[in-house]
């Protein structure tokens, strides 16, 4: 099944929100505006053009800004893919191709830019238009177009004139995705030679262990002592790596605040010299809440690393 604009469109749409390259924090701000403003055209435009046959009223003031609004849309389908394609750093035009460049000149006669028209030609070539708008059919317009010399007449067919623009506009379309997936699989595989998960170290689970313990063992209470010191060191130095490599996960600093604050409260409960069934009681529910932050994180930083190692 061959695939169309839209469906090319939804997919872009769909891998700007699921691949790390387009994250907000890595992409700089004016092309991922872009990125996101041309996606929005382009899906506008195309229910704006497949909307012609039900605009036309016979009333021809209406139909004529429905023309004019048809060979706009087209336009703006156009520039929306030149939108998309500078803000994944490629270099396309639609007069790059034949066909849309004869739309996009169609439209500039008609309704566009009629007294700048073919100016860039070579010889310029200038022109002015009408659109018989008492001719407009659901289906389709016609206009004259007139030279210095001669008049041109053009028939648009709204249906064939539209899969033209967007079957040439897919295919720069795909060009603009197998951008996006090369960016995004050259990124994940630098990535996943560091897995975030190894900031845990291979003895985390240990020092977990012996943090919750017994506060009437003056042994284990040292012991656990140090461990905090040792759980907040890595909790550090996870936050460094997440911000040095622009991993931003809200739900990480959320659950990360969480922990710095259950291991500052075990902390001032570990070196009190003196202390009740009741303060055991506190640190064990502190401990399991602080558990629960971390299981939550590790969840995190996990995904993480699967979805880096996961294929394009």
């Amino acid at each position: 099944m061959t695939d169309t604009l839209s469906d090319i469109r939804t997919r872009l749409h769909h891998k700007s929100h699921e691949y790390f390259t387009f994250e907000y924090s890595r992409r700089e701000r004016k092309s991922w505006r872009m990125f996101y403003g041309a996606t929005d055209a382009l899906l506008d435009a195309s229910m704006a053009a497949a909307a012609f046959s039900r605009a036309v009223r016979k009333e021809s003031a209406i139909d004529l800004l429905v023309c004019y609004g048809f060979l706009q849309a087209l336009y703006i389908q156009q520039d929306a893919v030149l939108t998309l394609s500078r803000a994944v750093g490629l270099s396309w035009h639609p007069n790059d191709d034949p066909v849309l460049r004869k739309i996009r000149d169609i439209r500039n006669r008609l309704t566009g830019h009629p007294a700048h028209a073919g100016e860039k030609e070579k010889p310029s070539r200038l022109s002015s238009a009408v659109i018989t708008y008492r001719d407009v059919q659901p289906d389709g317009f016609s206009g004259l177009i007139y030279f210095e010399d001669t008049g041109e007449p053009v028939t648009v067919n709204v249906a064939a004139i539209l899969h033209d623009n967007e079957t040439q506009l897919t295919l720069q379309m795909q060009n603009i995705e197998a951008e996006m997936d090369r960016q995004e699989r050259k990124f994940r595989a630098e990535q996943a030679k560091r897995p975030l998960s190894g900031n845990f170290g291979k003895g985390f689970s240990y020092l977990l262990e012996k943090l919750r313990c017994d506060l009437e063992d003056d042994s284990k209470v040292v012991q656990a002592e140090a461990h905090v010191k040792m759980i907040r060191e890595i909790m550090e130095r996870l936050q460094k790596d997440l911000a040095a490599r622009e991993f931003e996960p809200t739900d990480a600093a959320y659950h990360i605040d969480l922990i710095y604050t259950a291991l500052d409260f075990m902390g001032r409960i570990l070196v009190e010299r003196r202390r009740s069934r009741q303060d055991q009681n506190i640190f064990y529910v502190v401990f399991d809440g602080f558990q629960r932050n971390l299981d939550q994180l590790m969840s995190t930083i996990k995904e993480i690393d699967t979805r880096l190692n996961t294929a394009i």
